[in-house]
């Protein structure tokens, strides 16, 4: 009886496999695409931090998540570094959390001068948006001009931002 329950089963996971883009359900290539994905865009995170300037950052700004209300600006740009620095050493991918969002933090730089352009032309543009989540350890990075959006889970990141905000 149970050789016929596990055959059963296996010819009704051999059926089922190649139908499953039929009936929108994920199959196993598309299960190893969004495996492949989710790792390019946090090898991408993780090289657009590394990459972040930060003697050239003009300002952090702290904003309560539920009102939008500014909390505070940090223009200091080792209390800056110093609050990023536990991300460097981060690389768990998480999901969304289901907390509600606690606080906001706008890393915002300028713009590159471009030939011909006059320095006092030169305008900010918010580079990173770094969510912290009321009592979470995980936290939501979003890369502004590209739109890319990865959750990291870091105790040590997610205390050092929300030392930043009282």
């Amino acid at each position: 009886m149970r050789a016929r329950t596990a055959i059963a089963a296996l010819l009704a996971a051999a059926v089922a496999l190649p139908l499953a883009g039929c009936f929108g359900l994920p199959g196993p290539d598309d299960i190893a695409d969004q495996a492949e994905e989710v790792a390019s865009q946090a090898q991408e995170l993780a090289n657009t931090l590394s990459n972040v300037d930060w003697g050239k950052v003009c300002r952090l700004v702290v904003k309560d998540a539920q009102t939008g209300e500014v909390i505070r600006e940090v223009t200091d740009q080792t209390e800056i570094e110093d609050a990023f620095e536990p991300f460097s050493e981060e690389s768990g991918i998480a999901t969304e959390p289901d907390a509600d969002a606690e606080y906001v933090f706008e890393l915002w730089e300028p713009e590159t001068q471009k030939l011909g352009q006059s320095a006092d032309d030169l305008k900010e543009y918010k580079g990173l948006e770094v969510t912290t989540y009321e009592g979470s350890p995980v936290v939501g990075l979003e890369v502004s001009p590209i739109g890319l959006k990865l959750y990291l889970t870091s105790q040590a990141a997610a205390d050092a931002l929300r030392a930043l905000a009282r």
